[in-house]
């Protein structure tokens, strides 16, 4: 009697997957539950050419805790899938009996040796954060153990274990990857509270012509064409919205966003008045007032003055919040009306020549420094001008 294939695979662990073949070696397609696959998978590895080991670039433990936070607190978490490898002598994919021998896609089986381990060749900090979760919630009653149990991770596998080939495919796939651009990625984020009363609340009123009903609002790029007609990006827009909210003490990503996201939760009628009042403001502003009224206003503008780079924007946000919320010298809509005199304009001239423009170019200086020493120089101009008004 002949055996079938999967009886000559005994003793093996089955996992249900899709073959197919890439760049001509044998791929599969499976997916286990994170408690299976940190029990499968080998440590990481990382690339060093010397000795000829590794794929992985070096771990940044930063990162890896926000995975695992992430995976810990969002039960509707979404990750993508982890790249693996094994020798063919530990793993085989068996296609159903009856697929056609020239069929690309197969459903099948993919048998793996008992013991064997997968090498992680792209998905190391994805890896590091499910081993992290999983060993903080090893109770069987825990939730988040529970929840990891009854959830899948999508794995695919290459049936290939030679080292050079996996370092070129690292490589070949970050060269492929394109991010999102901070808009995109930050406008869909609706966990995020900043975006939700943004984009729900704020960017769609019809009070702020600065926004035009959001479609001022650019959120496919985060630095809008020389000649668009769009006032800003969404990042620009929501990082000068929290700035306004909680100032500049605040240096680390991380930080900010927990301190903006608090402020919101404490008080989000009140940071949502703030934000509203803070771009009817400077929509008021006569230079930009008058842009907006005129064909091609924008882009003139933005070739004319500084009143529409980012930097700048971040700038009149932090001076704002200190004036108006942190020292209280004057209201916000007072800080506001103190900029109707100001000199925006690009040139030898400028007041922000030494900060946020470089005195020996005359171009824009980057960096936070640059405009954190801008909104220096806007908060002297408007609370001795406003004061004596």
């Amino acid at each position: 009697m002949v055996e079938s294939k999967q009886q000559q695979m005994f003793g093996f662990v089955p996992y249900p997957a899709i073959g197919y073949r890439m760049g001509g070696r044998q791929m599969v397609a499976t997916a286990m539950t994170p408690i299976d696959y940190t029990g499968v998978v080998g440590p990481r590895e990382v690339w060093d050419p010397l000795s000829g080991g590794g794929t992985n670039r070096k771990e940044d433990k930063a990162h890896r805790q926000r995975i695992a936070k992430y995976i810990e607190e969002t039960e509707e978490y979404v990750l993508n899938s982890i790249l693996v490898y094994i020798g063919e002598g530990d793993a085989k994919f068996v296609p159903d009996d009856g697929a056609p021998d020239g069929q690309a896609v197969k459903t099948g089986v993919l048998y793996v040796r008992p013991g064997a381990k997968f090498k992680v060749g792209d998905g190391g900090h994805r890896t590091g954060a499910y081993t992290d979760v999983v060993e903080a919630h090893r109770d069987f009653n825990d939730d988040v153990y529970q929840r990891l149990a009854t959830s899948g991770q999508p794995i695919i596998v290459v049936l290939d274990d030679d080292q050079v080939r996996r370092a070129q495919d690292f490589t070949d796939l970050q060269k492929n990857a394109k991010p999102l651009s901070a808009s995109i990625g930050q406008s869909m984020d609706r966990r995020s509270a900043l975006n939700r009363i943004l984009i729900e609340k704020i960017i769609k009123r019809n009070d702020i012509p600065i926004f035009t009903e959001g479609r001022r609002v650019e959120f496919l790029t985060d630095t809008p064409g020389k000649l668009s007609a769009k006032t800003m990006s969404y990042k620009t827009l929501r990082y000068a919205s929290g700035t306004l909210l909680v100032g500049t003490g605040l240096r680390d990503t991380r930080g900010w966003e927990d301190a903006v996201e608090l402020k919101i939760a404490s008080d989000e009628k009140g940071s949502i008045s703030k934000i509203v009042d803070f771009w009817q403001g400077l929509g008021e502003l006569p230079t930009l007032e008058q842009a907006l009224g005129r064909e091609k206003g924008v882009a003139l503008l933005r070739n004319d003055t500084w009143l529409l780079s980012a930097n700048l924007l971040y700038a009149i946000a932090a001076a704002v919040h200190k004036v108006a919320f942190e020292d209280k010298r004057l209201n916000l809509a007072a800080c506001m009306k103190g900029l109707h005199n100001f000199d925006f304009t690009r040139g030898s001239s400028s007041p922000f020549v030494g900060t946020l423009v470089d005195p020996v170019t005359f171009k824009a200086v980057a960096g936070r420094g640059a405009w954190e020493g801008a909104a220096d120089v806007i908060v002297d101009y408007i609370s001795p001008a406003l004061t004596k008004n």
